[in-house]
């Protein structure tokens, strides 16, 4: 009996702009920019690789009326080889006044539609009636549910989660039988810690270093990610770097990242990411695009948000 369990609705996801797109790693992120929030992301890995992954996320979010209370809903689209995973969630945040800034709890729910084609793997097989190829199920359905705090003010947040708390792993019984079974075992997490703060206060200039740290039980893999970003222009213009290292990837990665605030409503960023190992040749990077777009930017105009 083989028996593995696998991040069934993460597999291992970065990204390299993770300070805006929030809600993918925290669900307490939820209504932390204060207006109504639409963010969308496209991510094309290592483009010189056939059946290499492709990400695309959308994100909405707003406190309530009751404004200790926020919604928000996160939907991904990933293709990599010959399976696609389309997720959708539903976000819940407490939050609370706690000193100069809010203290908040956040709950995610949703389902992860899953559909892999591995019987277009056959014709490159010796042996096509294999039952790991012919009897694995393509096509299911998985719920996942997930948990995060957050605490920011304008001048630095913190965020602590378990994004993805019940996982999947394919149990294989017998040469013609297989079942996912899922796990709420600590053993299976990804845990993630984040945090940022803003130095300088000049209309022309200010620093915002951050950093995520993700930690993978199963794997025992440890990643940071480290991201120094110079705003520039009246806060217009954003420049920054990063440097990620550890985790699953066996190479570290250097991270060049621009965003253009057009407006106090719309913004656009771009992400480019290259491997210091010897694949980045093949591999070509991985390039992330993003766009924000926030109502109620009167509000956001008299305290503007740099998280």
């Amino acid at each position: 009996m083989l028996y593995a369990f696998s991040h069934a609705q993460q597999n291992d996801l970065s990204y390299s702009q993770y300070w805006i797109n929030g809600l993918a790693i925290n669900p307490a992120y939820s209504g932390s920019r204060e207006v109504f929030n639409i963010t969308m992301l496209y991510q094309k890995k290592w483009s010189g690789i056939e059946g290499a992954p492709t990400n695309m996320t959308f994100s909405a979010h707003a406190p309530l009326k009751n404004e200790k209370l926020a919604l928000g809903l996160f939907i991904m689209n990933q293709s990599y080889g010959v399976s696609k995973n389309t997720q959708m969630y539903l976000n819940y945040a407490y939050r609370v006044q706690l000193g100069g800034g809010k203290l908040s709890l956040g709950l995610k729910a949703g389902v992860s539609m899953i559909n892999e084609d591995l019987g277009s793997l056959l014709s490159g097989l010796v042996d096509q009636t294999d039952p790991v190829f012919t009897q694995v199920e393509e096509k299911r359905v998985q719920p996942g549910i997930g948990f995060g705090v957050y605490y920011y003010t304008p001048r630095f947040f913190v965020g602590a989660s378990v994004p993805d708390m019940l996982n999947y792993g394919l149990n294989i019984i017998d040469s013609v039988s297989t079942k996912y079974e899922g796990s709420l075992s600590p053993s299976n997490y990804t845990y993630m810690l984040t945090a940022g703060v803003l130095i300088g206060k000049s209309a022309s200039f200010k620093w915002k270093p951050s950093f995520l740290v993700s930690y993978r039980t199963d794997y025992d893999a440890l990643r940071y990610d480290i991201n120094s970003s110079f705003i520039l222009l009246d806060n217009r213009f954003w420049i920054g770097v990063s440097y990620r290292s550890g985790g699953s990837y066996p190479n570290p990665v250097i991270v060049g990242n621009i965003e253009l605030h057009i407006n106090r409503q719309f913004m656009l960023g771009y992400a480019y990411d290259y491997s210091l190992g010897g694949l980045n040749s093949a591999m070509n990077g991985i390039h992330e695009i993003i766009l924000r777009y926030e109502f109620g930017y009167k509000i956001e105009a008299l305290n503007p948000r740099f998280f």
